[in-house]
């Protein structure tokens, strides 16, 4: 399928060198051209994904934020349980942002 933001090769390539070029040369330049913009869709859906997990663990940070102080209102006495739990789901979060950003199948 065509790409209506891409000129042909051949037509770019025609005015840039003044001669046509082969079937075989366009096609190439063809393969090419998909496969830098099949990369650069991937690219962006990856950028989504990073997006995205990012996004849900801030909410879930805040979350368990308000839900260690609502604990710690109630009950102060679990100030250092609650703070472990909470930091060590933090950390938890983190990793999970950070593995997405750095998924191998990138």
């Amino acid at each position: 399928m065509p790409n209506p933001l891409v000129p042909r090769p051949s037509s770019s390539l025609d005015r840039a060198s003044g001669r046509s070029i082969s079937s075989r040369l366009e096609r190439a330049i063809r393969s090419e051209v998909d496969l830098v913009q099949g990369r650069a869709f991937v690219q962006a859906a990856h950028t989504q994904a990073v997006d995205f997990v990012a996004g849900s663990a801030l909410r879930a940070v805040e979350d368990l934020t308000a839900m260690e102080a609502g604990a710690l209102q109630r009950n102060p006495l679990g100030e250092e349980r609650y703070k472990a739990i909470v930091d060590t789901a933090t950390v938890t979060l983190a990793h999970i942002v950070a593995e997405t950003g750095r998924s191998s199948s990138w």
